[in-house]
């Protein structure tokens, strides 16, 4: 029992929705355990929780295979740093939160150092899309697996690492999400609603926007009775104003889940925000363009069927999929008729969103408090 008196804790984000994950899950082990001490590298949402971040979180939030190369020798550097002052303080409990390129780097060479100290995963790397053998090396430097997608339990274990399904983030976020006044603030009251998503990254704005924006155009031309918005962050405002100048844009986190909430129909970029609308009830076009020599790499390495997670949950093609060749105005415009226009079509997929969701929350209460109560537990062994 000594572990759970002021026990040392240290964790890892390297993302903002790292950030967001450490923030709620800082709080509720604050609620949970005796004065515990945290250190490690977060965000400012962690840091407003006396989270004592070893250096900004912005200096390891680095995309895209270019700009790693460019500063590999810092983010090595970075890596070496955490891993000495991991050594330096001897937690009682590691715990890294997604992030996967630097965190793995991180546990490997602490299991070296500090064998007995637990280290946790949480978030699992989509090893199960693409380098499986991964799986089979983090069972060697991790103790446990926090999974935030039911089939990851199973994939994992078959490798020999202890995994849990939590339940996902965003699952706390929709029990919350106050939509009294939404509706009305935005005139969405007469006619149904369509939002746009064309992604968070600015190469996914830029591939993705000039034919939302066409097939918007269109929709327009022809007299849909529709709402038409964009979801976006306030940083990628000034660039969606490029591509959607006429259409309403919302910034606000907040608004924007009470806006998927409130939403009858929505064209995406893959990625978590397919899983968000999932959970929203959102029926959903998918889409998702790269540039041709990430493509060639990733379509040859890939051992999924579907790039949609509601697809691969459900292991179906529920969610219509426009992936790179495919993504074409014609293509689009064709989908959003036969989604918009076909009740058959809507029924279906709000069918499967049930059956979706159901699988998402099947011994699901609250994902922080079931992360809480597995790392209370490995203190206590």
């Amino acid at each position: 029992m000594e572990k759970l008196n002021s026990p040392k804790i240290y964790i890892v984000a390297g993302e903002p929705s790292g950030d967001i994950l450490g923030d709620k899950l800082i709080k509720t082990l604050q609620k949970k355990l005796n004065s515990p001490i945290f250190n490690g590298v977060g965000g400012e949402r962690m840091q407003s929780n006396k989270f004592i971040s070893l250096f900004e979180m912005s200096d390891i939030s680095i995309f895209g295979i270019f700009p790693v190369l460019r500063k590999l020798f810092f983010l090595i550097n970075k890596i070496n740093d955490v891993v000495n002052d991991i050594i330096q303080k001897k937690p009682n409990i590691i715990i890294l939160i997604d992030s996967p390129d630097f965190n793995h780097r991180v546990a490997k060479k602490v299991k070296r150092y500090l064998p007995d100290v637990p280290i946790v995963c949480y978030v699992a790397p989509t090893v199960w899309a693409w380098r499986q053998g991964r799986a089979k090396k983090m069972s060697e430097y991790f103790d446990h697996l926090l999974s935030v997608i039911p089939f990851e339990v199973n994939f994992f274990e078959k490798y020999g690492l202890k995994t849990t399904y939590i339940g996902h983030p965003f699952i706390e976020t929709v029990k919350k999400i106050d939509d009294i006044n939404f509706k009305k603030k935005y005139d969405l009251l007469d006619n149904k609603t369509i939002i746009f998503l064309p992604g968070s990254r600015k190469s996914e704005i830029e591939r993705h926007s000039p034919i939302m924006s066409q097939a918007i155009r269109y929709l327009k031309e022809q007299n849909f009775k529709l709402n038409i918005l964009i979801a976006t962050g306030q940083k990628q405002l000034n660039q969606m104003r490029v591509y959607f100048p006429d259409v309403k844009i919302i910034t606000n986190d907040n608004e924007k889940y009470s806006l998927f909430k409130n939403a009858d129909f929505a064209c995406a970029s893959s990625g978590t925000v397919t899983l968000e609308l999932g959970l929203t009830d959102t029926p959903t076009i998918v889409i998702y363009k790269m540039d041709k020599f990430t493509w060639f790499f990733v379509s040859k390495m890939a051992k999924v069927k579907f790039v949609s997670l509601v697809n691969l949950i459900l292991e179906r093609d529920s969610s219509k999929e426009l992936l790179q060749d495919s993504y074409t105005k014609e293509n689009l415009i064709n989908e959003l008729n036969k989604l918009l226009l076909n009740e058959k079509i809507q029924k279906k997929q709000i069918e499967d969103l049930k059956e979706f969701n159901t699988i998402m929350y099947k011994d699901i209460n609250d994902p922080s408090e079931t992360a809480t109560r597995i790392i209370k537990k490995i203190l206590e062994n």
